[in-house]
């Protein structure tokens, strides 16, 4: 697959996960409950003293993160300056991602199939992007084969 198409999945996959931001900050500033019928536990994590930083519900920063890994995408599979920014934003994504899961799991101990949703994409475009790389560069595995 070359290099480009790899950001149109990088863009297709952050636009799903917008969708759900979107879905669940819809859902907070309207109090319209969110159907949780495949964990059960979405009242619980959203409804959590964890489901705010800085005073801002998770879901707005998961509609700004998203946003900006969209454009991102776009800038990367043009230019190097893009590709490292986009790298640095998945890679905070990520760790992010595993902090709420962490979270979820083992401190709340119920889990929201939306930000599960969410976390997972985000680890997905994180390892995604890692795997990329130009005509000509080397990958980590190939010098691994080639000692």
């Amino acid at each position: 697959m070359k290099l480009q198409k790899k950001y149109i999945v990088i863009a297709g996959l952050s636009l799903v996960s917008l969708g759900v931001s979107i879905f669940l900050t819809y859902s907070h500033y309207t109090g319209v409950p969110v159907p949780c019928t495949v964990t059960q536990g979405c009242e619980a994590v959203l409804s959590s003293k964890y489901a705010t930083f800085l005073y801002i519900p998770l879901s707005v920063w998961g509609v700004v993160f998203n946003s900006a890994i969209f454009g991102l995408s776009f800038w990367a599979a043009c230019s190097r300056r893009g590709r490292l920014l986009l790298g640095a934003a998945l890679g905070t994504g990520a760790i992010a991602s595993l902090i709420f899961l962490f979270i979820q799991f083992f401190i709340i101990r119920k889990v929201c199939q939306y930000c599960l949703a969410v976390d997972v994409i985000i680890l997905f475009l994180f390892l995604w992007n890692l795997n990329m790389r130009e005509e000509g560069e080397v990958s980590l595995q190939g010098t691994a084969d080639s000692i």
